[in-house]
C-alpha cells in the first residue's frame, strides 16, 4: 500500500474553486493547480470535488471534476465529470505509486 496523491492543473484561462474533500487533505491549492493527499497514518485514499470557471465567467456555466485516489492498492481510483458546462476534457496519468495527475484543457 502506498501513498495516495491526486493533483489537477487547468489552463490559465480557467480557475478551479475550492475543492470539496472526500478525503485526505489538501496542501497546495492555487488558481490553476490542486493537490490532494492521503491523511497520515489514515487508511483511506484522497480527492473530491473541484469546481472549475472560466476566469471572467459572469453566468452560471462550470465544469465539475471528481477524482479520489484509493490507499488500498497501487494506481487505483476514479474520475469523471460530473458536470460539465464548459465542454472541457482531461488527460489522466498515474505516476509513480498511486499518484494520479489530471491534465484539463479545452474542448474543440
Amino acid at each position: 500500500m502506498g501513498n495516495a496523491a491526486l493533483t489537477i492543473h487547468v489552463p490559465s484561462s480557467l480557475v478551479l474553486g475550492d475543492p470539496v474533500l472526500e478525503g485526505g487533505k489538501v496542501v497546495h491549492n492555487k488558481p490553476n493547480e490542486v493537490r490532494f493527499e492521503k491523511s497520515s497514518g489514515a487508511a483511506t485514499g484522497c480527492g473530491g470535488r473541484v469546481q472549475i470557471r472560466k476566469k471572467s465567467n459572469e453566468d452560471d456555466e462550470y465544469s465539475e471534476l471528481y477524482a479520489y485516489v484509493s490507499y488500498n492498492c497501487a494506481n487505483n481510483g476514479e474520475y469523471r465529470w460530473n458536470k460539465n458546462d464548459l465542454g472541457l476534457k482531461f488527460h489522466a496519468r498515474w505516476v509513480g505509486d498511486s499518484e494520479l495527475i489530471i491534465d484539463v484543457t479545452k474542448g474543440p
